[in-house]
């Protein structure tokens, strides 16, 4: 799989991760199967970052619990998040992540949606000094916040990440984020790529261009995470699903080359002729 480097240090991470939002959250044993086959399928083809939340219900100890099952050892890059108010809540709530996902350090601790971010970034560059975790990074679902997380990025220079919506849909982030990001050496993980599938609904029925197979592309879910990946600011791409078929389907987007500038342009032109 294509690699890009985390600015702050230049570790290389793989351009397509795992996201878990609903999709790791369940209690039918028959599905704990289902995911194991993702998550083989994700780490067969190089893939190492999952990422969850507290928020998200059952899916850090689902997480944990499947890890272990597979190969403790096995290489991976885990990143979750931090959700309360109150510096020792906050650290309570981490500390239980830590737990659930059966690790002893975070890869990346996250504050989700900047809930109390002055109070956790303290926290955060405490427990970095401590080894407990290894990048610190910030995180909100909405495009109406880049005001906000570019105020953080530009007051804290010691975040390594921010996690954010961006598509072939949604592309706020274009005007001025992602090259912010870019300038301060932050990695980018995009959530909500296919907009929790909006997008293949705006295509539905209608063909991929013949020309997308110049880089990869034979399927709309790797149109639209090539789209993503091609912008030089954005590191990784995180779609979430609880189906192996489309683990493989994502993880293909992650292969052979990635659109230029022109391309991009060309993609987008195609998108919206619909």
């Amino acid at each position: 799989m294509i690699t890009k480097p985390i600015p702050s240090t230049g570790e290389a991470l793989p351009v397509i991760g795992l996201g878990t939002y609903k999709t790791f959250n369940i209690s039918h044993k028959h599905l704990n199967k289902q995911l194991e086959e993702v998550l083989n399928l994700f780490f067969e083809a190089g893939g190492t970052l999952i990422d969850s939340s507290p928020m998200y219900g059952k899916s850090e100890a689902i997480i944990g619990q499947l890890l272990n099952k597979i190969d403790p050892n096995i290489k991976t890059f885990l990143a979750t998040k931090v959700w309360t108010n109150g510096k020792q809540n906050g650290i309570e709530e981490m500390s239980q992540s830590l737990h659930k996902m059966g690790c002893s350090r975070m890869d990346l601790m996250q504050i989700h949606n900047l809930v109390d971010a002055d109070t956790h970034l303290k926290t955060l560059k405490e427990w970095r000094e401590e080894g407990k975790i290894k990048y610190i990074g910030i995180t909100h679902y909405t495009d109406n916040a880049f005001d906000e997380l570019a105020n953080y990025l530009k007051e804290y220079p010691e975040i390594d990440f921010c996690q954010f919506p961006y598509s072939i849909a949604r592309r706020e982030a274009e005007k001025y984020f992602l090259d912010l990001c870019d300038d301060l050496e932050v990695a980018t993980l995009i959530n909500r790529p296919f907009e929790q599938d909006d997008l293949f609904e705006s295509v539905r029925n209608q063909p991929i261009p013949a020309w997308a197979i110049e880089f990869g592309c034979v399927t709309w879910a790797q149109f639209f995470l090539k789209y993503i990946l091609g912008h030089k600011a954005v590191t990784c791409a995180i779609p979430a699903t609880s189906k192996p078929e489309h683990m493989a389907e994502n993880l293909i987007a992650g292969i052979e080359r990635l659109p230029d500038a022109n391309e991009r342009k060309k993609m987008t032109s195609y998108f919206e002729s619909f």
